[in-house]
């Protein structure tokens, strides 16, 4: 628990930048950092840590993976989310998670990873993001007729 609290602290400060004290007293922030005399270090974290979903990924998906559901679950691996739990998806998203992978996709990216679980899912369905608990789902954008 301390831990955490430490962690939130430290990521607190690096979202606010650093504070500097300055000759008359006031508080300024620092957008760079002085490593040298002519060069400076920028005090913001890459996009891509801010919001591991941001990420550009390429890939090749293995041939043993043969759904969507199992597609985006290995996606998610390295990325810090995880896909909802069943109980809470709908029955159109279990029923796309439970579709062969087509072989397009086989091959992804580059492109960030939140686009990449869109592609998957495509166009009838819309990617839905819980930072706080770092799942992802799908909802239904489209009620398209049954063909």
């Amino acid at each position: 628990m301390k831990r955490l609290i430490i962690n939130c602290l430290v990521m607190m400060i690096m979202a606010t930048g650093v504070e500097a004290q300055t000759n008359n007293g006031k508080q300024e922030t620092k957008d760079a950092i002085q490593l040298s005399r002519y060069t400076q270090l920028r005090n913001i974290p890459p996009v891509d840590q801010m919001n591991p979903l941001r990420v550009v990924v390429k890939t090749e998906i293995p041939q043993n993976i043969k759904t969507i559901g199992n597609t985006v679950k290995f996606l998610l691996i390295r990325s810090g989310y995880k896909l909802a739990d069943e109980s809470v998806l709908s029955h159109e998203t279990k029923a796309l998670l439970s579709l062969s992978l087509p072989q397009i996709h086989r091959k992804l990216g580059p492109m960030t990873l939140d686009t990449l679980l869109s592609t998957l899912a495509g166009e009838s369905f819309s990617l839905l993001v819980d930072p706080v608990h770092r799942k992802i789902g799908y909802e239904l954008t489209r009620n398209l007729e049954r063909i």
